[in-house]
């Protein structure tokens, strides 16, 4: 079984002017940590406010999402070769690698076990917690933390355009990390447990899914992702017997990976035991399942 010790999570919204995010990594992890950029800083906020001062296993694996990865400094290198003529600055090029992040975590943390980043336009949070639940399944691990993160980009009307988004739309960035526990035996300090995170192809798929898996539908919530249409979210209600809609967090403003605060809004809020979270692909038949229940 795969437990939830610890959730963390960082999600404001951005103005105008970038502001510093310097005093929330040295908050987070109880040291400054130099010469890295925003995504990087995301990353290490989120995943201390997870583990705070708690020991974890050293050999913990660190598993990294993103829709889009470090946008910041991917623009910073490929404007500096392409629209300068100039070569990149040597750390920024460094970190410009998808994985960064985990470096910077592993270090913090002195972890020594696997890492992995994976990069998904609509199924960011789903995709890693997928992955890394199949591993800890495979047994490769027994600890791992798991997170997502967004970055926003300045000028933030470019940011806008950028992600396609309306030119008066308030903008965000979102770090989300869940801390996992593989053991037959709940942890002491576990606030609950994935049941499952799987991706169907279509909803008849997971209907014949859901059936299977015979869950207390009065003791279960329905929540719906970003990117699932109202419309569809409402068939899977009536079709799935489910009534309680799941509440999830006031969002300050537009970020992709928004999936990655479900779960720990739900075990911090009373109600159901069992959340289902179903988020969309756009206009393509894919839906990205998480099954959580709360201890």
């Amino acid at each position: 079984m795969i437990w939830i010790r610890a959730t963390g999570d960082y999600r404001e919204a951005v103005s105008d002017e970038s502001t510093s995010l310097k005093p929330l990594v040295r908050e987070a992890l109880g040291e400054p940590v130099r010469r890295i950029g925003r995504f990087i800083q995301l990353a290490l906020i989120g995943a201390g406010r997870c583990v705070q001062s708690a020991a974890i296993d050293p050999q913990s694996a660190v598993y990294t999402s993103s829709a889009r990865g470090d946008l910041d400094v991917t623009l910073e290198v490929v404007e500096s070769l392409f629209r300068h003529g100039m070569q990149p600055k040597p750390l920024s090029f460094v970190n410009s690698v998808s994985n960064a992040p985990n470096f910077y975590i592993a270090r913090h943390f002195k972890l020594a076990g696997r890492s992995n980043f994976v990069c998904s336009a609509y199924f960011a949070f789903e995709s890693v917690l997928e992955l890394a639940c199949v591993d800890m399944q495979a047994g490769y691990m027994d600890s791992a933390l798991v997170g997502s993160v967004d970055v926003a980009t300045w000028p933030i009307a470019e940011h806008r355009r950028r992600l396609m988004v309306e030119a008066d739309t308030t903008m965000a960035e979102g770090s989300h990390w869940l801390w996992l526990q593989r053991s037959e035996q709940a942890p002491p300090d576990a606030r609950g447990e994935i049941v499952a995170t799987r991706q169907f192809n279509g909803s008849e798929a997971l209907l014949a899914w859901l059936e299977k898996q015979q869950l207390p539908t009065a003791e279960t919530v329905l929540g719906g992702g970003q990117f699932l249409a109202p419309e569809s979210l409402a068939a899977l209600r009536r079709k799935s017997g489910i009534e309680q809609i799941f509440e999830g967090p006031a969002c300050p403003g537009y970020y992709d990976s928004q999936s990655g605060a479900a779960i720990s809004h739900f075990l911090a809020s009373p109600g159901a035991h069992y959340l289902l979270h179903v988020n969309g692909e756009g206009d393509g038949p894919r839906l990205g399942v998480m099954l959580v229940r709360r201890l």
